[in-house]
């Protein structure tokens, strides 16, 4: 296997930024491509200094993309960084234009942890042509009932509490699209997490609408020794949503 950095200036973002690819030892033409999304106050290098993604990837088939997305939500701010239209649009294109990666829907799939999780869920829910099954680990998924401005300036990721309700930045607004009912979605939670009952509301809203939504309690908290810990379960189930569309 090999981890490689990537340098090269964002033409949403309008600057430079970089982000990490590991590269399986067997690279084939349509190998599964999976983004992974860091968390609030964390970058592209975060999954590879905190957990054992390293070793753990070598027993499943995916490239591994690893993006820095800042503190943005993974959103086109309020204060204006296009990260939404640099994660969903430039940086996949980068990625067919210069590695040649297959990212069709049956090979493409997105996972985070924490603001990760929601980006991940925000971007299967909005793109589900795009996208074969999403992650969230510890995802704050329900914005609207934890909007706090002294812990995050949602106001200026978002605007305002009002506006962000009838967004579809809000995941509660996207679940009731009928494009995504057979949408694999795997939503991970510690049982001693902070963000325990923000995923509940959300988990209690979406499977209402859902069919495939699978939803675990575990025991832990809002850190990386429980996102370690449950990689290896998001990789293999990753890896079976893999198999189905390909099947």
């Amino acid at each position: 296997m090999a981890i490689a950095t990537f340098n090269f200036y964002s033409q949403s973002l309008k600057k430079q930024t970089q982000f990490n690819v590991y590269l399986p030892t067997q690279l084939q033409k349509q190998q599964p491509v999976l983004f992974l999304l860091h968390g609030m106050g964390d970058n592209q290098n975060s999954w590879l200094d905190n957990s054992s993604l390293s070793r753990y990837a070598n027993e499943y088939p995916f490239v591994i993309v690893m993006p820095d997305a800042g503190r943005s939500y993974y959103a086109n701010t309020a204060y204006g960084a296009n990260y939404w239209d640099y994660l969903t649009v430039e940086l996949p294109t980068y990625l067919q234009t210069w590695l040649k990666l297959d990212l069709s829907k049956k090979n493409t799939f997105v996972a985070g942890l924490s603001m990760g999780g929601y980006g991940a869920f925000k971007w299967a829910l909005r793109n589900p042509d795009r996208i074969g099954a999403a992650v969230s680990f510890s995802g704050r998924l329900d914005i609207g009932s934890s909007w706090n401005e002294r812990i995050e300036n949602f106001q200026h990721i978002f605007g305002s509490q009002a506006s962000f309700q009838d967004s579809q930045s809000n995941l509660l607004n996207l679940v009731a699209d009928r494009r995504v009912r057979q949408l694999p979605l795997f939503q991970l939670i510690g049982t001693d997490d902070q963000l325990l009952e923000n995923n509940r509301t959300f988990h209690t809203f979406a499977r209402q609408s859902l069919d495939k939504l699978d939803y675990r309690e575990q025991t832990g908290n809002h850190d990386w020794n429980f996102w370690d810990t449950y990689l290896p379960t998001a990789l293999r189930w990753l890896t079976e949503q893999y198999r189905l569309l390909n099947r």
